[in-house]
């Protein structure tokens, strides 16, 4: 293999090359490691450091089973959290926590009461635990079980006094929330109860005024109705046909009566038909003081006396006109039945013409007074499971949170990672040198070997002249004998 098939060749520089030219930058980098180390540690043992206490809350359901008493509070475990959150870090108990525990004494008198505020609600750490140990965003929303509450301080005192203090406040106020949500839920689902209830009522009078206005025209009703009106039908037939027979029996009797010869009248009668002619035409003539018409007068009293005295002959025609008399009695009767009849008739015609509207408002009265009714009925039955809610949460046997793990005094701190920042600063120290090396190399362009020159001049170098190394000297001892062969040597 010759010179120019070197496999160490990369673009232009050989790998002693490059080994080279980091040899000449050696101080440069070792000088950069040592200061960004220094540097580091430094700003690591100089940074103050945090504590962190720690407390784990479980979200308890209630103790009796919701397939038994369902709970009327169906809002999510994250959105509770979250709302017992909101409510824990409100201004005015952020401002009671730093009051009562001196936090961020000596920024008090340069930052603001809102930058406090906002200090504090960051050193506060509310995480959710999921079921099985992961994080929640990871496993869904309906996964939590628990969740841990932390305060990061420069004293670790405070963060553990800090972190029982907002345990507690955690604990009540969720009661306090989930207590004033029941009764909240209960006097909602009241209040909508009686709504509903008065609505039934307005409901069941609207029905009777309408089972009133339409009595007898009902869908209940209506085939009554129709068959009463076929029985009046029948009847009124009856009634025409009984008043017909009665007129036609009328009509005989009359024709017999007027076949029948008179009897003959009595020689009294006679005789009084004859005074009371003679004395009409006497008055006729002369005035009731002259003698002859008060003769005929004294003689047709006479005549009456003696046609009185004599017994009344036999009327023939009298059973006759009795019979008629009843007969015709009796058609007034029926015609004032069948005018009863026909009324009652043009009522029911009435009635049936009236059915379809009558249904049609009555089925409107009746569905809507349904879909209430059982409105009511689950508005009742929530109701009750709210009052169970209510006690429940009033003798603590509701949803609640519990404390698993109290917060401990933290014993190592959580931050600064000491060892991370001075490898970090390391990590810097090299790179920034080494980036100034490679600037340097690409904007100089200096040339490094045969390969350099092969690559800029297009020909092949005449000859190689090669370095005699040195042997190396090793630690401090060669640093000296090297400053003596120099100070020799002058």
């Amino acid at each position: 293999m010759t010179e120019h098939d070197a496999p160490e060749r990369l673009d232009g520089f050989e790998l002693r090359d490059l080994i080279s030219i980091l040899f000449r930058w050696r101080l440069w980098l070792i000088g950069g490691v040592g200061i960004g180390t220094v540097i580091a540690a430094i700003v690591a043992f100089a940074t103050q450091p945090v504590y962190r206490a720690t407390a784990s809350l479980l979200i308890e359901s209630q103790d009796i089973p919701t397939t038994i008493i369902a709970s009327p509070l169906n809002d999510g475990v994250e959105d509770r959290v979250a709302k017992v959150r909101e409510q824990v870090l409100s201004r005015a108990n952020l401002a009671r926590l730093i009051s009562q525990n001196n936090l961020y004494a000596s920024r008090r008198g340069i930052d603001s009461a809102d930058k406090l505020l906002a200090m504090l609600r960051r050193d506060i750490a509310v995480d959710l635990v999921g079921a099985n140990e992961g994080n929640v965003s990871q496993q869904g929303k309906n996964s939590t079980i628990a969740f841990t509450l932390s305060f990061s301080s420069p004293d670790p005192a405070a963060a553990l006094r800090v972190t029982n203090q907002l345990t507690s406040m955690f604990v009540s106020e969720n009661d306090r929330l989930r207590s004033q949500q029941a009764r909240g839920a209960a006097l909602f689902l009241v209040r909508r109860a009686d709504e509903l209830r008065d609505r039934l009522v307005a409901l069941e009078v609207k029905r009777r005024s309408i089972e009133a206005r339409y009595n007898g025209a009902l869908p209940d009703q209506l085939a009554l109705s129709q068959q009463s009106t076929s029985a009046l039908r029948a009847e009124i037939s009856r009634l025409d046909a009984e008043t017909q027979g009665i007129a036609q029996q009328n009509g005989l009797l009359v024709v017999r009566q007027q076949q029948s010869t008179p009897p003959l009248p009595s020689s009294a009668r006679t005789e009084l038909a004859q005074a009371e002619a003679r004395y009409d035409r006497l008055r006729a003539t002369y005035s009731d003081s002259h003698p002859d018409v008060q003769a005929a007068r004294a003689v047709l009293l006479l005549a009456r006396q003696a046609a009185d005295r004599e017994p009344a002959p036999p009327d023939i025609g009298a059973p006759i006109r009795a019979e008629v008399s009843a007969g015709n009695s009796r058609i007034a009767g029926l015609a004032s039945r069948r005018a009863q009849l026909v009324s009652a008739i043009g009522h029911a015609d009435r009635l049936i013409a009236m059915a379809p509207q009558a249904g049609y408002e009555l089925n409107n009265i009746e569905r809507e007074y349904d879909n209430l009714k059982q409105q009511y009925q689950t508005i009742r039955e929530k109701q009750l499971d709210a009052q169970v809610a209510v006690n429940l949460q009033a003798e603590g046997k509701g949803e609640r949170f519990s404390v698993v793990d109290r917060a401990t005094y933290p014993i190592e701190p959580v931050s600064p990672h000491r060892l991370k920042i001075i490898l970090t600063g390391a990590a810097l120290g090299i790179a920034v040198p080494f980036a100034l090396m490679v600037l340097w190399e690409l904007s100089q362009q200096p040339v490094h070997g045969a390969a350099a020159i092969r690559r800029l001049t297009g020909e092949d170098p005449m000859a190689t002249i090669m370095t005699m190394k040195r042997e190396p000297r090793l630690g401090f001892l060669g640093w000296v004998q090297s400053l003596r062969s120099r100070h020799a040597a002058s």
